[in-house]
C-alpha cells in the first residue's frame, strides 16, 4: 500500500455525510475506520489496521493519562462508508472543529486528516516554508 496521499475537497450534505475520496477508499484493506479528534484543528480518520497501533499506544499511556484517553475515546466514532462511499460525521464532532459546508481530506500516509478547508490553508501558512535540510534527510 502506498498510503494515503494528496488532498481532496468534498461537500457535506444536509445529513452530515460526505463522500470518502475514491483514492482513499481503494487504499484501505478494510472499510472499518475510527474517527477521532486528537487536536483542536482537525479530525483524524484511521483505517482499522492503523487504529490497532493507536490502541496499543493508548493502552500504554492509560495509567498516566487516563483523563485525556477517556475524553479522546468518549468522542471517537466507529465509521464505515455506506454503499455509495459516504461517511457520516456526527454533528457534535463537526461543530468542535468547525466543519460546515465542506471538508478537506488530507492523506497522511497511515491516516486521513479532515480539515475545514480555510483552516488548513491558514495552518500551512503558519507552519512556514518547506525545510530543505529535512527534505534532504528524507529523500537524499
Amino acid at each position: 500500500m502506498l498510503g494515503f496521499l494528496g488532498q481532496h475537497e468534498y461537500q457535506i450534505d444536509a445529513k452530515g455525510r460526505v463522500s470518502l475520496p475514491s483514492a482513499f477508499r481503494h487504499a484501505m484493506s478494510s472499510s472499518q475506520m475510527v474517527l477521532v479528534q486528537s487536536k483542536d484543528t482537525h479530525l483524524d480518520l484511521y483505517p482499522a489496521d492503523s487504529w490497532k497501533d493507536i490502541r496499543k499506544n493508548l493502552r500504554g499511556h492509560m495509567k498516566a493519562n487516563r483523563p485525556w484517553v477517556r475524553q479522546l475515546l468518549s468522542r471517537a466514532s466507529p465509521i464505515e462508508p455506506d454503499k455509495h462511499g459516504r461517511i457520516r460525521i456526527p454533528p457534535q464532532v463537526r461543530e468542535r472543529v468547525g466543519l460546515e459546508d465542506s471538508v478537506l481530506f488530507v492523506g497522511l500516509l497511515d491516516r486521513i486528516e479532515l480539515w475545514p478547508p480555510a483552516r488548513f490553508e491558514e495552518h500551512l501558512r503558519e507552519e512556514g516554508e518547506y525545510d530543505d535540510d529535512f527534505a534532504d534527510q528524507i529523500f537524499g
